[in-house]
């Protein structure tokens, strides 16, 4: 089997990974994971192509799949912040094998606006690098009002008090 095929392969495999995560088996993920981790470890095969930064990224996140899956059967018993934890790490160790780093999906959780619950978000990391860019922008871009060029005083006088 070619390269190509053969990551293609993997990949679909991974992503069947994840869907089967949701209905709680922990095994085929385990069983895959340690199947890559092996592989990844030779310097030969599938993996040679790999640097040792991205073997560690890989590896670094196996860790914490195995970490977060020690004694667990169904992923419905982790709770919502480590089964974030999880499908970041499962799509940290998809983005390794498959070389795109800007398609990855991560999820974190945050507090839902005027409430204390908190909610899962995903997005991909590029996506979020464009929304940094555009707060950023946004956030640098000068107000018209004030401008004295503009003729627009904003409520305040000359002075900065506020008008009649």
């Amino acid at each position: 089997m070619n390269r190509h095929a053969f990551t293609v392969t993997l990949l679909l495999s991974l992503a069947a990974t994840a869907a089967t995560a949701n209905v709680g088996k922990i095994g085929q993920i385990l069983q895959q994971q340690r199947e890559i981790r092996d592989a990844s470890e030779h310097s030969t095969g599938a993996y040679a192509r790999f640097g040792a930064e991205a073997l560690g990224r890989m590896h670094a996140a196996q860790d914490r799949i195995f970490e977060l899956l020690d004694g667990v059967s169904a992923v419905e018993q982790l709770n919502r912040d480590q089964q974030a934890e999880l499908f970041n790490a499962l799509e940290e160790v998809k983005a390794v094998i498959a070389d795109n780093q800007a398609n990855k999906q991560v999820c974190w959780r945050e507090h839902k606006l005027g409430t204390t619950l908190r909610q899962t978000r995903c997005a991909t990391v590029a996506e979020r690098a464009q929304a940094r860019e555009e707060s950023r922008q946004w956030h640098g871009d000068t107000s018209i009002c004030g401008q004295a060029s503009t003729g627009i005083s904003c409520g305040t006088d000359a002075v900065g008090r506020l008008g009649p």
